[in-house]
């Protein structure tokens, strides 16, 4: 391929040369919405039979090749989504990582978002795209060599165009990009339209996607299930499947839609529905302490942890504020615990020490979470980037908010299952003024359920780990632990419980036909 392409295509002209795959797939992606747009059933013999001899010359077939060829295969049988999944996962057997077989997925989430079909059959497609998922997720990484190609991470130039081809069907005259990505904000968006973007930013986008999907599904089918349940029951499948996937770009795009309002999924959910999503968001992406996040090792080395330790420490600042709102201290509390006691603040404090090559910066005023975006936001205005385009917005709110605390009136604790966070000692109580010993000790209840899934599920008996059973602990402090889905009783807990038909690791905690009982 790389000494170029030559193509015959005799129902739509001469023989051409093309010299690249980028130019080849740029003319056949004008040729293919040409001929859709001319004819609603169009003859793609000749693009089919092209595009295999193109993808046969491949050990592993470029994802833009795979692509195309299979939304012409979709394009013969729109409704069998089952068969595309089993296709593209072919093609990819041959993949190094986890990246492009992930990437592949998007016009199928995009496809599932748009369909006409039975909600019981979306569900049963999302839960085959979460288990493919969670198996390309478990791949070890690619060890670095001089065989591995330095563009190979990048798409093509062309991929704007390419998204057309699966997005022609649902466009209706609105932008192809929203059409194939309609569950993420429009910051991703532009990221993905962007020159040079990552196949590995793509993936993280899809399973981002995939991910709410689902959770978007289970809350429409749970009418009738009371809210303090639905909301623990997804926090535990949240809680699951992110420990499943570990992938921190999927981690960080969770993140930024959190933090640019409003959540994507308007479409699908009612008002009331996507406040409870958001704060199941917020209890899994703020107080868990996921293995792929922590430890020394990777706190320190790992430059591309700083994009989502800020964002984690914005949406901390937004979930706290959104607590009191509702007069929830004690879960305000449980927020500002998850900061303090993670590695974030010092993370945060050796990059800003490093960024500006001394420690002469001052410091935060405490370990809070609002006491290091103040704090952040001030080095920001001595000249330290550190939000990028966000910088204004975060600055106004914060002021906004630090105003509004000012003059916050008296709050009481409300009776939401709480997640009390230590992970320095095994004390029983809190120090509490004010009268607020009994609420202290409230917040070291924490939801038993979700601490087996979430924290490593470290009781033990008989010498074997397994859950505890729900509401039968007495209130006593629990020691916060990384979740690390290496661990086998955390395996052995999700493949027990699992409801889905296709093997997945990620965990589904009640089948619907319990939900809509």
């Amino acid at each position: 391929m790389a000494a170029g392409v030559l193509v015959d295509f005799p129902s739509m002209g001469s023989a051409c040369y093309f010299p690249s795959l980028e130019s080849l797939l740029r003319d056949s992606t004008s040729r293919f919405l040409a001929a859709v747009s001319a004819a609603p059933d169009p003859d793609l013999t000749n693009f089919r039979s092209l595009f295999s001899r193109v993808l046969s010359t491949y050990p592993d077939p470029p994802l833009e090749a795979v692509w195309f060829f299979s939304a012409l295969t979709f394009h013969d049988a729109p409704d069998d989504l089952r068969s595309i999944l089993h296709l593209l996962s072919a093609f990819t057997a041959g993949s190094r990582d986890a990246a492009k077989p992930l990437a592949l997925l998007a016009p199928i989430v995009s496809e599932l978002f748009h369909s006409a079909k039975p909600r019981r059959e979306v569900e049963a497609l999302v839960d085959a795209v979460l288990s493919y998922i969670s198996i390309c997720c478990s791949r070890p990484a690619p060890a670095p060599g001089p065989e591995v190609n330095a563009d190979a991470g990048t798409l093509l130039p062309g991929f704007g165009e390419l998204v057309k081809v699966w997005s022609v069907r649902n466009s209706r005259d609105r932008c192809p990009f929203q059409v194939l990505f309609p569950l993420v904000g429009d910051e991703a968006r532009r990221e993905l339209m962007k020159e040079g973007c990552t196949v590995t930013f793509l993936a993280g986008v899809v399973v981002a996607e995939a991910f709410l999907l689902r959770l978007c599904l289970k809350l429409q089918g749970a009418a009738g299930v009371p809210r303090a349940e639905l909301q623990k029951e997804l926090r535990i499948w949240a809680v699951s499947s992110i420990s499943v996937f570990q992938n921190q770009e999927f981690f960080g795009v969770l993140l930024n839609m959190l933090v640019n309002p409003p959540l994507p999924v308007y479409s699908l959910l009612s008002a009331d529905d996507e406040i409870l999503l958001r704060d199941v968001l917020y209890d899994a992406l703020i107080l868990v302490d996921y293995s792929f996040l922590s430890g020394a090792e990777v706190a320190q080395a790992n430059i591309s942890l700083f994009p989502i330790f800020v964002s984690r420490l914005v949406i901390t600042v937004d979930a706290i504020n959104d607590a009191r709102r509702k007069g929830d201290q004690g879960r305000a509390i449980s927020y500002i615990n998850a900061f303090s006691t993670s590695n974030i603040p010092s993370y945060l404090t050796s990059w800003a020490i490093h960024e500006a090559g001394t420690d002469q910066l001052g410091k935060p005023i405490a370990i809070t979470p609002q006491a290091f975006l103040k704090w952040l936001v001030d080095l920001e205005d001595k000249g330290l980037k550190v939000f990028g385009e966000n910088f204004s917005r975060i600055k106004e709110k914060l002021m906004h908010d630090e105003g509004k605390n000012d003059n916050q009136s008296r709050i009481s604790h409300s009776g939401a299952d709480l997640f009390f966070i230590d992970k320095k000692s095994h004390q029983e109580g809190m120090d509490t003024k004010d009268g607020e010993d009994e609420e202290a000790v409230e917040m070291e209840t924490a939801d038993n359920a979700f601490m087996a899934a979430a924290h490593s599920m470290k009781v033990t008996a008989n010498g074997i780990r397994k859950r505890k059973d729900c509401g039968t602990e007495d209130a006593t402090a629990m020691k916060f632990v990384k979740y690390k889905t290496e661990d086998s009783s955390v395996k052995g807990y999700l493949q027990a419980t699992n409801g889905m038909s296709s093997g997945s690791e990620v965990e589904n905690p009640q089948s619907d036909d319990e939900m809509e009982a």
